[in-house]
């Protein structure tokens, strides 16, 4: 029975924090900022088009739902993935999570885009000639704790701060991930259930010394600054629900609905073919779902496919996984990831 209100605890909450997340923001479609944090990370549950969010584990969870952190293997799991996304645009992750046993497991998070040198253009030089150029910093830094709280149910929660820069201003934000995991729902052996609660955090509003403006006031004979009003724009919170079935070591099928103040909704479905715990092939598609007609509608990102391969050396588990990912209008996407277990 304290299983069970425990459970139900956790649900209420989860029903709260949406209702505060989503309130208002049906047609903000498109509207948001900090959108870096919506770059999937992570080779497996990526392989799956983000389908399984309820056996997601070790530090490829982070991303997809905090919960699954606690199902860490060994006493230090680490992870690094590299990918090139849309206009030459590469994005690198690394996590580090730390198994304390009994206590839970910690984990730590790093995010970076590089987009490489852009010209820098002015009034005067509107075609950048002048051969001045800068680097624009986005970056997410997360801290996680997961815990199991029995056998079966599993909690977790992501810490992130998101970071933005160009020359002459900046823009922060601090944002939480909170997740869920129940394995063995309704008794039903390899069903289990997930629930992710993404980026419910602060606004973000770029300020510096590029907001300010030098003029003559009304009424006024000398110039002075003037700061130009920018926008305060919410974070793409998102809440997504799955389940995830595993009838044999073999198998498993997956699939979450998503909802998100920043897109349209989405229904992910996925599968993954496990040969003896050592290779690994996945598929994974997600629909986007119309509104107007509620059909099964354009997705830019569909299909995912993936692979993956785990080994040991010594004491030392080593898994590379490859995702590739093609996009409509917007090339393929590649991912390589690495993971390391001690």
């Amino acid at each position: 029975m304290k299983i069970k209100n425990k459970f139900m605890s956790l649900i209420l909450i989860a029903a709260l924090l949406t209702g505060v997340a989503f309130a208002g923001d049906v047609d903000r479609t498109g509207t948001t900022a900090g959108v870096q944090v919506q770059i999937p990370v992570g080779g497996r549950s990526l392989g799956l088009g983000g389908s399984d969010i309820a056996y997601t584990s070790g530090v490829d969870a982070i991303f997809w739902n905090p919960a699954g952190l606690s199902d860490t293997k060994g006493r230090v799991d680490a992870m690094f993935s590299s990918a090139k996304i849309i206009a030459d645009i590469s994005t690198n992750y690394f996590a580090l999570a730390f198994n304390t046993g009994s206590n839970g497991v910690l984990g730590i998070s790093m995010k970076s885009l590089g987009m490489g040198e852009i010209p820098i253009t002015t009034v005067q030089d509107m075609d950048g000639d002048g051969g001045a150029t800068f680097a624009p910093a986005f970056s997410v830094l997360g801290a996680t704790y997961a815990r199991e709280l029995t056998d079966r149910i599993s909690i977790g929660v992501n810490g992130k701060l998101i970071y933005e820069s160009i020359p002459g201003v900046s823009a922060t934000a601090l944002a939480f991930d909170f997740g869920l995991q129940y394995k063995e729902l309704m008794d039903i052996k390899g069903l289990s259930m997930g629930l992710a609660i993404r980026n419910i955090g602060s606004n973000m509003q770029y300020e510096g010394t590029g907001t300010l403006l030098r003029a003559t006031a009304d009424g006024e004979t000398y110039e002075d600054f003037f700061d130009i009003l920018t926008s305060s724009d919410q974070l793409p919170a998102s809440l997504e629900m799955g389940l995830s079935y595993k009838p044999t070591d073999m198998i498993m099928v997956a699939a979450v609905y998503q909802n998100s103040n920043a897109e349209t909704d989405y229904l992910k479905v996925g599968t993954e073919l496990n040969f003896a715990g050592i290779g690994f092939v996945r598929a994974g598609y997600n629909f986007q779902l119309n509104k107007a007609n509620a059909d099964l509608g354009y997705s830019v990102y569909g299909l995912t496919l993936g692979a993956g391969v785990k080994f040991d050396v010594s004491t030392t588990k080593i898994s590379v996984d490859y995702v590739f990912r093609p996009g409509q209008f917007l090339g393929t996407e590649n991912l390589i990831c690495i993971g390391i277990g001690i």
